[in-house]
């Protein structure tokens, strides 16, 4: 008896990718980043923005119904297309980015992919 994994249950390496916010200035995006952007709250959901009229790749940092900003676009394209595949990730704190000559906080996150749910291995017949 042999055993075969199912093309649905192969898996890519993950991904783990850290960059800076984009659109931390705008609207409440700023407020946010002060208030939630730090060591006390490590992790921030992503939430995929298909439909957003600026990028079809965006991908928006939020905790709860707070918007920190969007993933680079660069980064941003790599990214959508794997939640579009249905893989999960989540944002972990890494760093503000301040400077004492400017009121702009910035936000660097880490990217992080979600382990997959078990592989099950089925029995060749």
């Amino acid at each position: 008896m042999t055993e075969s994994i199912s093309l649905k249950e192969r898996r890519l390496p993950m991904m783990d990718i850290t960059t800076r916010l984009a659109g931390v200035s705008y609207g409440e995006a700023q407020a946010n980043v002060k208030m939630f952007g730090c060591e006390d709250i490590p992790t921030y959901e992503l939430v995929r923005e298909a439909d957003n009229p600026h990028d079809p790749n965006a991908v928006s940092v939020r905790i709860g119904p707070y918007h920190l900003g969007y993933i680079r676009k660069d980064v941003a394209k790599e990214v959508a297309s794997k939640m579009d595949a249905g893989r999960k990730f989540r944002a972990e704190f890494v760093c503000r980015n301040e400077h004492p000559l400017h009121d702009t906080v910035g936000l660097t996150i880490r990217i992080v992919e979600m382990p997959a749910g078990p592989v099950q291995h089925q029995a060749a017949v």
